[in-house]
């Protein structure tokens, strides 16, 4: 598949999870870039996880996208602080995920 790309886009919430993304990544045997889309902070953290676990992250990812969704489920939203984004668990409010989930049935 070498001669097919140059690199691979990873979206570990379509892919099936984070392992599901890694090995997609180990059998395209080109560079990945991960990326994000309409995601809450649980979403990102995911995202974060795979670029955390990849071999090799020779550019940038693209998960600075929380900015596209309406709200977030947890008060400590997982936000690029310096053009980074922290490693570190993300813990949902109950509250906020009952609002958007109400929200959502509307």
């Amino acid at each position: 598949m070498r001669d097919a790309a140059d690199l691979v886009v990873l979206k570990q919430q379509p892919l099936g999870g984070v392992r599901a993304a890694l090995a997609i990544a180990e059998a395209a045997e080109v560079p990945a870039v991960v990326s994000s889309m309409m995601e809450t902070s649980v979403g990102i953290a995911a995202g974060v996880a795979l670029a955390a676990a990849l071999p090799d992250l020779p550019y940038a990812c693209g998960l600075a996208t929380l900015g596209a969704v309406a709200g977030d489920v947890t008060h400590t939203p997982l936000a690029p602080i310096d053009g980074g984004i922290a490693v570190r668990a993300v813990v949902p409010d109950a509250d906020l995920l009952a609002r958007f989930q109400e929200e959502s049935r509307r």
